[in-house]
């Protein structure tokens, strides 16, 4: 049962039918012509967005519209909310009268000033000590993530304030502190001691810097060196991003650069392997001081991972490719893995080896991955 509505329509119950009348297709030839044309415009606006230059994107911070302080959070819960703190500094860090925070500012300003004080007492003698740490292999506070009461007193405290002080007056210079740690004689001592010398029964565990310590390469020193070792290594610098653009996750990302581990991306859940085995730090958190174990997995990874065997493989090649003999050829393979010549053991246990194999190529690969999986290669003296 239909009625006849307004002219041009037809009307059945509730459903309303457009007629066809030539008004209504200039309408719609119009509305398929606009269609048309934005389909046109999103298409060229997402060929420029892929071929297009990339602006460059930074974190940042802002301040909130309203300054105000902060409630602490009852056992980290940040919905159950105790007293209001109002905001200041470190009472016990600082030095003479702390500096004012102005009431309609973050304080963020302020906050880096007293950081960055030659007055306060914490900042340069910190670095300075982790700056020791990075290059003796401990620290001269050996919690370098402590340094207070439930910490480790300095083994050396004239040596670090001197070393702080001399941080400071050389403008805060990462690189003339480093320079003037290793230009000094107990940088460039040597590791090597007789277990059973007097240097060693009076401190055994080296708290007085009569020897150096051992130290083994971190992960991304051991993964360079076997990119170096084998040639594959890029020593230029890396600008932008080391992953594609279009990564959207981190879950099962590969690391597959060959550039130095300082530039790889560093995603939390998809570490490259190596780093996973070798006590690489959290990224989560903060680590001045990493754990050194010595387990298993590690021996295992260096003899079956694809990825040292793969350099191994390049190495033997690359040192195929160079105009040696036999004889210079296991003096050079010992010097790109360990920086020394050969003893007259292992160059005739290299050459009692090499002479069994049929393939010079896989007889190569297979000294350099056991020269790799030794403890020596992992090791600095």
């Amino acid at each position: 049962m239909s009625n006849e509505g307004t002219k041009g329509h037809v009307t059945a119950d509730a459903v309303v039918f457009l007629s066809t009348d030539k008004k209504v297709e200039k309408k719609d030839e119009k509305g398929d012509k606009a269609a048309a044309d934005l389909k046109l415009v999103e298409d060229e606006l997402k060929k420029l967005q892929t071929t297009g230059p990339k602006r460059p994107k930074a974190l940042s911070v802002v301040e909130e519209p309203k300054i105000e302080d902060a409630r602490v959070h009852v056992r980290g819960l940040v919905g159950n909310q105790g007293d209001l703190v109002p905001r200041g500094f470190l009472q016990v860090a600082t030095v003479g009268k702390a500096p004012g925070l102005p009431k309609a500012q973050s304080g963020r300003k302020e906050l880096a000033d007293w950081i960055a004080s030659e007055q306060n007492p914490l900042t340069a003698r910190v670095y300075a000590n982790r700056v020791w740490h990075w290059l003796m292999g401990r620290g001269l506070v050996r919690t370098p993530d402590n340094f207070g009461t439930t910490g480790e007193t300095p083994t050396h405290p004239e040596l670090l304030d001197h070393l702080a002080g001399e941080f400071v007056r050389g403008g805060w210079s990462t690189k003339k502190l480093v320079r003037a740690i290793a230009l000094s004689e107990t940088y460039r001592r040597s590791s090597a001691n007789d277990a059973k010398s007097e240097l060693v029964k009076a401190d055994p565990e080296n708290k007085l810097w009569g020897r150096a310590n051992r130290k083994r390469m971190e992960a991304e020193q051991l993964r360079d060196t076997l990119l170096s070792v084998s040639g594959q290594l890029k020593l230029e610098p890396v600008t932008g991003p080391t992953y594609p653009a279009s990564t959207a996750s981190d879950y099962g990302y590969k690391a597959n650069d060959t550039c130095r581990s300082m530039y790889l991306p560093v995603f939390r859940n998809s570490l490259p392997e190596l780093f996973e085995v070798f006590d690489f730090a959290d990224a989560s958190v903060v680590t001045g001081q990493r754990n050194t174990s010595t387990v298993a997995p590690q021996a295992l990874f260096m003899l079956n991972n694809p990825f040292p065997v793969e350099q191994a493989k390049a190495s033997a090649a690359r040192l195929l490719g160079e105009k040696l003999n036999a004889d210079e050829r296991i003096g050079r393979a010992y010097r790109l893995c360990f920086g020394r010549a050969p003893t007259s053991g292992e160059r005739t246990v290299t050459v009692k080896f090499l002479i069994k194999q049929k393939d010079e190529k896989e007889a190569w690969a297979a000294v350099f991955q056991a020269l790799f999986a030794s403890a020596e290669f992992r090791y600095v003296d």
